[in-house]
């Protein structure tokens, strides 16, 4: 069904060399420094906002990391998932391994996000500004590697397509190992109804296809979340977590976003809706997919 879309993700280790605290759930902070690289790299009006600037268009720092908006709206074409999430207290030896995931035609350009990579190493990581040292880059399908010891492997850079099996299913239990933020009217949902799963997922999936494939995915969404709205809910078990970032943007230099932690067992004839929930994996789902909020795992009654 989504066989248009490319993917490739990269798993990349670093070795902390100092000891220090780290914030619990990193994704925003290997963000921030990754877009950091592309920018210092790329941007060529480092003194104005991406979306005031009349270089985006064709600026790699905006195709690559930063879109600014249009008839998809700032939707970008990536996200991060860190391995051991809500780890604080860091010493040194410690490994920090996350997945960085390329869609679309942010494959094309697997080569910028690995020199990314390579050069977060020199950066300062937190408020602590910890050093951590690169030790790989593989490519983490494959298992090929990208990079070790200053030597790069570019001819592993090679994208897959997002290849996904029908299967017939009648529960399906969905964990989420990092925090999940569905808003709906300005109001963060407590927990996950099946048509909002798929209102939201479907949504997302749509932005990226239209941002960055040459496809048009075209969903009978009334017909689809009228089928949704029959998946019945078996169990679930939820809890509310605080979460804040560093934000230029606010005041006190935070921006809060609460979020929930949790699963949920899905109960009826959820055949149709499987290769929605399978390209879910690879894209998260709510706000702060980016920085790997609403990533989750999916297991089958068959």
């Amino acid at each position: 069904m989504f066989e248009f879309m490319k993917t490739f993700t990269v798993r990349a280790n670093y070795e902390c060399r100092k000891d220090g605290i780290l914030p619990g759930y990193l994704g925003s902070t290997i963000r921030g420094i990754l877009g950091h690289c592309i920018r210092e790299t790329y941007c060529q009006e480092k003194d104005k906002k991406c979306f005031l600037c009349e270089r985006r268009e064709d600026c790699m720092y905006v195709r690559c990391f930063n879109n600014t908006g249009g008839e998809a709206g700032a939707v970008n074409p990536y996200n991060i998932y860190v391995h051991g999430q809500g780890k604080e207290k860091w010493e040194k030896g410690d490994t920090c391994v996350f997945d960085l995931t390329l869609l679309g035609t942010a494959t094309e350009y697997a080569e910028v996000y690995l020199a990314a990579l390579i050069d977060a190493e020199k950066k300062g990581w937190g408020a602590a500004r910890l050093p951590f040292r690169l030790i790989h880059v593989t490519d983490s399908k494959s298992g090929k590697m990208l990079y070790a010891r200053g030597k790069s492997w570019l001819h592993n850079l090679n994208p897959t397509i997002l290849s996904i099996e029908e299967r017939n299913a009648s529960y399906a239990c969905i964990n989420f190992d990092t925090p999940l933020r569905i808003v709906s009217s300005g109001k963060l949902l407590r927990n996950l109804p099946f048509d909002v799963l798929i209102q939201f997922l479907s949504r997302r999936m749509s932005l990226i296809t239209q941002k960055y494939t040459d496809v048009c995915l075209e969903w009978d969404t009334e017909m689809m979340l009228q089928q949704a709205a029959q998946i019945r809910i078996a169990d679930e078990s939820w809890r509310e977590v605080p979460f804040s970032r560093y934000s230029i943007n606010q005041k006190t230099g935070k921006l809060e976003l609460d979020a929930i932690f949790g699963w949920v067992l899905y109960e009826g004839d959820l055949s149709c809706f499987v290769p929605l929930l399978e390209a879910g994996k690879y894209v998260h789902i709510g706000k702060g997919a980016t920085i790997g909020f609403g990533h989750y795992e999916v297991f089958y009654d068959s």
